[in-house]
């Protein structure tokens, strides 16, 4: 897999599964977590008003009654 900075998690985690060594396993890996803290970075954090509750709904649409 060719290093790029369009990585994804999905296909680093692939491409992980087919590792033929423990070092480019290691390799995969960290170039993984530099994906899912990109992914992280780049989507907005909800506020507890957002977030959903047990059952699915959104803590505001779950007061509405």
């Amino acid at each position: 897999m060719a290093e790029n900075n369009s990585e994804n998690w999905k296909d680093l985690c692939n491409a992980a599964v087919e590792a033929q060594d423990s070092n480019e396993l290691l390799r995969i890996i960290n170039r993984l977590c530099e994906a899912l803290d990109r992914e992280k970075l780049a989507r907005p954090a909800l506020s507890p008003a957002t977030k959903p509750n047990k059952k699915g709904l959104s803590t505001a649409a779950s007061t509405l009654g």
